[in-house]
C-alpha cells in the first residue's frame, strides 16, 4: 500500500489574492433552465431539491460566461481564443489544460412576488400552409420574468510559477478578462438556459466586489475569519461590473480596460403596433378565466420570440421558394438561417446541427387591454351552431411592442432574406399568433437596421418604413443585401458554406 497516496495529486496553488464577486441577476424575460424529464410537463425546469426553488447551476453560468468571452474576443462562430482558457481552464477532454482560477457557485432563485413557475405550449409550424404540425406539440416550464438569482464568483490570483501554462498572467489581465466576460454576457443578449435564440433568459445584473490580499500571513487570517458563505455584506448596487472591480482594485494595478469587441452582426429593432387584437394561445388557469387567453409572463402580456420566429420562418420559406425557384434551394436557405429541422428523423452522417443565426427577442405588449370574446363553432354542412362548441377567447387589443432581431455573422444573401420578411411584417402581411384567419395578429410599424462590423468602427444604420424608401447613412445597404439574396449562388447542400468556413 502506498504510504503517500496523495503524491500523484496536483500541487496546491500559491495565491497572492482572492476576489469575491457578488451579484444579483434579474430575469428580464422568462428562462428555461432545463431539468430531468417530468410527468406533469414534457420539459420541466431544474429545481433545488431542498427548497423546490429554481436552480441556476454554476456550470451553466460559467459556460455562458465562457461563450460570451469567446464571442467578444474572436467573433461569432469562430474558434475559441487560447486566452479564454487562462480564465476558464481547459476545454472538456483536454487533460493537460490549465485549471480555472474562477470558481462559479450554484444560485437558487427567488420568484417575484405573486409569481410562480409558468408552463408554455410549443408547436412546430408547417412551412407550406403556416399551421401547426400534427403531433408536434409539447409543453415546457419557464422561470418567470422578475426572478432574481444571487450569484457568487471567486477569482483566485495565482503566484507566478515559471514554466506553467498561464502562470505569468497578471492580476490585472485576469480582471480585465473577467470584466469583459461579464459585460459580454449581460449586455450581449446571450442570456442563460435554453431557447436563448428565441428571447428566453435575457437578464440584467448588479454587482459588488471585494479583494482579499493573500500575500501575507495577516491577509490569510483575515480571509479565514470571514463568513465563508457571505464574505462581505455590501449589497450589489453597481450596474457595471467594470466599475465594481475598479473600485476595489489596488491603485498600483492601474485602470481596467475591456478587450476589443470582434463580434460581427446586424441588429434590427422593430417598433410594432397591433392593428386590431392579437392572440398567442395560453390555457386559462384561473377560475372564471376564458377558455383560451393571451400568453402572460410575470402578469404582463408578451409576444414570445418563439411565436414570432415561427411565423417568420414560415414566411421566409414562402419567399425563398418564390425567389429561388430556379435553384430549388429554398429549404437550404431557411435551414441555414433558422437552424435545421429533422422532421422526426435522425440527421445524416457527418451533418453538424447548429443553432439559429437569427436571434429573436421576447417583448412586452405595453398599453394593451384584454378583451374577451365569445365564439361558437359552425357546422360546415348545416351552417348551424355545433352543440357544446361555445367557447371564450381573451385577446389583447392595442398597445405597442419593441422587438430586437440579431443576425450574427451572416452568409452572403441571408440578410436580404430577413429584410424581405421584415418588409412584409411591417406591411401587415405576416400575422403573429393564432386565429390569423379571422384577422388577428396583424402588426405594422417601422424598423431600424444597424450594422456592426467587428472592427471597432462606429455602427451604421438605416430606417425602414412601409411605403417609403430606406433612410439613413446605410440606406443603400438595404438594396445591396436584398440584391445579394436574389443573385446568390445555388446551395446544393445545407452545410456547404458552413463546411467551407470550418463551422
Amino acid at each position: 500500500m502506498n504510504p503517500n497516496p496523495l503524491n500523484d495529486a496536483m500541487s496546491a496553488r500559491a495565491l497572492t489574492a482572492r476576489w469575491v464577486i457578488r451579484g444579483v441577476l434579474k430575469l428580464e424575460t422568462a428562462a428555461h433552465l432545463g431539468g430531468e424529464n417530468g410527468e406533469r410537463v414534457d420539459m420541466p425546469i431544474l429545481r433545488d431539491q431542498r427548497s423546490g426553488k429554481p436552480l441556476l447551476p454554476g456550470t451553466t453560468l460559467a459556460g455562458a460566461l465562457r461563450s460570451a468571452l469567446a464571442d467578444w474576443q474572436a467573433g461569432y462562430f469562430q474558434e475559441e481564443p487560447a486566452e479564454v482558457a487562462g480564465l476558464f481552464g481547459g476545454v472538456r477532454g483536454d487533460e493537460d489544460g490549465p485549471q480555472s482560477p474562477l470558481i462559479v457557485f450554484d444560485a437558487i432563485g427567488d420568484l417575484p412576488s405573486g409569481g410562480g413557475i409558468e408552463v408554455r405550449d410549443g408547436v412546430a409550424i408547417e412551412g407550406k400552409f403556416g399551421v401547426a404540425e400534427v403531433h408536434k406539440k409539447y409543453d415546457y416550464e419557464v422561470v418567470p420574468a422578475g426572478t432574481t438569482f444571487p450569484v457568487r464568483m471567486d477569482l483566485l490570483i495565482p503566484a507566478p510559477v515559471a514554466g506553467e501554462y498561464g502562470s505569468q498572467l497578471g492580476e490585472k489581465r485576469l480582471l480585465e478578462w473577467l470584466a469583459t466576460a461579464i459585460t459580454a454576457f449581460v449586455q450581449g443578449g446571450n442570456g442563460v438556459g435554453a431557447k436563448r435564440t428565441r428571447g428566453l433568459g435575457r437578464l440584467s445584473a448588479r454587482w459588488a466586489t471585494k479583494r482579499y490580499d493573500l500575500s501575507s500571513q495577516q491577509g490569510w487570517l483575515t480571509w479565514l475569519r470571514t463568513d465563508q458563505r457571505q464574505p462581505f455584506d455590501t449589497d450589489p448596487d453597481q450596474d457595471c461590473i467594470h466599475d465594481a472591480l475598479q473600485a476595489a482594485m489596488p491603485a498600483a494595478l492601474g485602470t481596467l480596460a475591456l478587450a476589443g469587441d470582434a463580434r460581427k452582426g446586424v441588429l434590427i429593432d422593430l417598433d410594432l403596433k397591433p392593428a386590431h387584437d392579437v392572440l398567442v394561445r395560453s390555457p386559462g388557469t384561473e377560475p372564471g378565466a376564458a377558455d383560451v387567453c393571451h400568453l402572460l409572463s410575470g402578469n404582463t402580456a408578451i409576444i414570445p420570440g418563439t411565436s414570432l420566429a415561427g411565423v417568420m420562418r414560415a414566411h421566409a420559406l414562402r419567399i425563398a421558394r418564390l425567389v429561388r425557384d430556379g435553384h430549388k434551394d429554398a429549404e437550404q436557405w431557411v435551414d441555414r438561417l433558422f437552424g435545421p429541422r429533422f422532421e422526426g428523423q435522425r440527421p445524416r452522417r457527418g451533418f453538424q446541427p447548429h443553432a439559429s443565426r437569427l436571434r429573436v427577442s421576447e417583448s412586452n405588449l405595453v398599453g394593451s387591454q384584454p378583451h374577451t370574446q365569445t365564439r361558437v363553432a359552425i357546422d360546415r354542412f348545416t351552417q348551424g351552431v355545433v352543440e357544446t362548441a361555445l367557447f371564450e377567447e381573451q385577446t389583447q387589443v392595442g398597445g405597442t411592442t419593441k422587438v430586437q432581431l440579431e443576425l450574427r455573422d451572416s452568409h452572403d444573401g441571408e440578410l436580404g432574406l430577413v429584410l424581405l420578411v421584415i418588409k412584409d411584417l411591417l406591411d401587415g402581411m405576416v400575422p403573429v399568433g393564432g386565429t390569423s384567419s379571422v384577422g388577428r395578429g396583424i402588426v405594422r410599424g417601422s424598423a431600424t437596421v444597424t450594422w456592426q462590423d467587428g472592427s471597432g468602427a462606429a455602427p451604421q444604420s438605416a430606417r425602414i418604413e412601409p411605403g417609403r424608401s430606406p433612410e439613413g447613412e446605410a440606406a443603400q445597404e438595404i438594396d445591396v443585401a436584398i440584391t445579394s439574396f436574389h443573385k446568390a449562388k445555388p446551395l446544393t447542400d445545407a452545410t456547404q458554406v458552413d463546411n467551407e468556413r470550418g463551422e
